[in-house]
C-alpha cells in the first residue's frame, strides 16, 4: 500500500446501513422479478393476441410528413420560402387544428376549476 492511499476501515454504524440496505434492496429486485416474470407469463398465455393489441394505427404520411415539416420550420433548419405553397397551406392547417385543439384544452380546465371554486363557495 503507498502512501498516497488512505486505508478505509468501516465503523459499526456503516456496516449496519449496509446490512439493511442489502436486506431491503433484496426484497426490491424479488418483487421486481416477480413482476417481469408475471408479465411475460401474461404475455406467452395469450398466444399471439399481444402482437394485435400492441400494433398502434397511426396517423397518415401525409400528417408525418407535415409534422415533420412543422419541426424543422421550428428549428429553423427550412425557411417558408423553400415551402411549396401546398405545403404552406397544409402547415397552415396543422397550425388551427393544434391552436382549437389548446383552446379545447383550455375551455375544459377552466371548467374544472370554475365547477371547484364552486364545489369551495358551496361547503
Amino acid at each position: 500500500m503507498s502512501k498516497e492511499m488512505i486505508e478505509y476501515k468501516e465503523n459499526f454504524i456503516s456496516k449496519v446501513k449496509r446490512f439493511f440496505k442489502n436486506l431491503f434492496g433484496r426484497k426490491q429486485k424479488e418483487k421486481e422479478t416477480e413482476k417481469l416474470n408475471s408479465k411475460k407469463e401474461n404475455l406467452a398465455s395469450r398466444n399471439g393476441s399481444y402482437f394485435k393489441e400492441s400494433v398502434v394505427v397511426r396517423q397518415g404520411d401525409e400528417e408525418l410528413k407535415i409534422a415533420s415539416l412543422q419541426r424543422d420550420y421550428k428549428q429553423g433548419r427550412i425557411l417558408e420560402e423553400d415551402m411549396t405553397d401546398e405545403e404552406h397551406r397544409e402547415l397552415i392547417r396543422l397550425y388551427k387544428k393544434q391552436n382549437q385543439e389548446l383552446k379545447e384544452k383550455i375551455d375544459a380546465k377552466k371548467k374544472a376549476i370554475k365547477k371547484k371554486i364552486e364545489d369551495l363557495k358551496a361547503s
